[in-house]
């Protein structure tokens, strides 16, 4: 059977849900991971050609980051070879944010880490370790005790990069809209 995140996972999946949603029909299932960020302790990057650090939206825009999005008190963790950027994630602390797949705001103890990625040449080198360990350094020094990802049911890679580092489901957030009916339900997961 086909992995359900390849059939989805694409500019053609992409715009079958765009398509939908610009005709008022939306649904997602989104889990809501955490850990303590004693828990989330991740190995350094193992390629010294990558560095990892914490840089200016404008060094990731080259990867089409939505750096439109970020908040002004939101980090961007890039993954660096040789001054080129192969990947970024963002990373907030003690913050809200619109969460646009469940059409709601919410609000976050800790940090928030979202929009991990790394360019597809670049992937399966432990680059998204590393960020993940950065970010989580980050926002301990920045005073976070936890850190929160919601990561959407049919993205496998971004949910066992965080089920292999400390992060563990704590909720499931379903949300159905169909035209002017909507649907929400959390639950523990």
């Amino acid at each position: 059977m086909p992995q359900l995140w390849r059939l989805t996972r694409n500019r053609y999946g992409r715009a079958v849900y765009d398509a939908l949603a610009r005709i008022g029909i939306t649904a997602t299932v989104m889990y809501e991971y955490v850990a303590t960020l004693e828990d989330a302790a991740v190995a350094a990057i193992e390629d010294s050609s990558y560095e990892v650090a914490v840089c200016e939206p404008e060094r990731v825009t080259g990867l089409d980051a939505p750096v439109a999005e970020l908040r002004p008190d939101e980090m961007v963790v890039a993954a660096l070879e040789n001054g080129t950027p192969r990947g970024y994630l963002f990373c907030s602390v003690d913050t809200t944010h619109e969460i646009h797949p469940l059409e709601r705001t919410l609000a976050f103890e800790g940090a928030y880490i979202r929009r991990v990625f790394v360019e597809p040449d670049h992937r399966n080198r432990g680059i998204a370790t590393a960020m993940l360990a950065e970010a989580c350094r980050q926002a301990r020094e920045r005073g976070a005790r936890q850190a929160t990802a919601l990561v959407a049911l049919d993205n496998a890679p971004s949910r066992a990069l965080f089920e292999r580092h400390g992060f563990v489901p704590r909720r499931t957030r379903r949300y159905v809209r169909i035209g002017p009916f909507t649907h929400r339900t959390t639950r523990a997961a």
